[in-house]
């Protein structure tokens, strides 16, 4: 279906756009319990399922409500390209306020909106397995920062109390929503007040083209995926001109090849 103009409207302003309840009550409980073994007791998990994506966690990958705005703001041609799980205890933050200013013009991270078109670069996806409260300490942004023609002042910077932004925001939503922010949004993971964690996991989608991390998911956890899926960890590459036609670096072209998943992870 795509983003709807609100959602584009406020993705376009803000840097950062939430869809709710993305995600059943049963996903949820799964996902979640995955999560909370992968952090303390990994070794009670199929080998399969010790790492995101893996396990009920790879329904994420694809999902339509997922791809729908990733289409949107990246372009059709997209790669998962780094994931990581997040339980965050009370007192616990993750990273400092990074981001933003201009960089438009970065391959990786720059954003631009142009003839009616998002051109987001890498986008980061948080799957929030708890609800959340604006108040709790989860990511929090200065909006539209993604835009800034100027560095971010230091007066902008701190995430202690007493000495924030005026303009830093955060979020509340339910459980099994899906937060999507550009990378190029100045964003930070604040000390988390709740006493109860946290419990998230963190996508970075780029365009086919790019390719910013260096591969970590373990080979157990690409090959146990289904070809579908493990295609969205393919070369970041657009065509082969050494074919006549050139080969395009499709996901049915990748579904239908024979190359095995670890060749697909880029080993150096």
């Amino acid at each position: 279906m795509g983003m709807s103009e609100e959602e584009k409207f406020i993705f376009d302003l803000n840097g950062y756009v939430i869809r709710e309840s993305v995600l059943s009550s049963d996903e949820i409980i799964k996902i979640k319990k995955q999560i909370e073994l992968i952090h303390s007791e990994p070794d009670s998990l199929p080998e399969a399922s010790r790492a995101v994506p893996g396990g009920p966690a790879q329904v994420l990958i694809d999902h339509p409500k997922v791809l729908d705005v990733l289409h949107e703001v990246i372009g059709p041609d997209i790669r998962l390209e780094g994931a990581f799980s997040m339980v965050r205890n009370q007192g616990e933050r993750h990273g400092d306020l990074h981001g933003g200013g201009p960089q438009q013009i970065d391959p990786i991270f720059g954003y631009r909106c142009q003839n009616g078109r998002i051109h987001a670069g890498m986008v980061r996806v948080a799957f929030e397995l708890t609800d959340i409260a604006e108040d709790d300490g989860a990511t929090v942004f200065i909006p539209g920062s993604h835009k800034a023609n100027f560095p971010m002042h230091q007066d902008h910077m701190s995430l202690e109390v007493g000495s924030r932004s005026p303009f830093l925001k955060s979020y509340s939503c339910p459980a099994g929503s899906a937060l999507f922010f550009t990378e190029n949004l100045c964003h930070a993971g604040p000390v988390w007040m709740r006493n109860t964690p946290r419990v998230a996991i963190f996508f970075a989608y780029a365009h086919l083209a790019t390719n910013w991390h260096r591969f970590t998911i373990p080979s157990s956890v690409v090959r146990s995926l289904p070809r579908s899926r493990q295609a969205y960890f393919r070369e970041a590459w657009i065509a082969d001109f050494r074919t006549n036609p050139a080969t395009k670096n499709s996901i049915d072209r990748f579904v239908t090849n024979d190359e095995s998943p670890e060749n697909s992870e880029r080993r150096p």
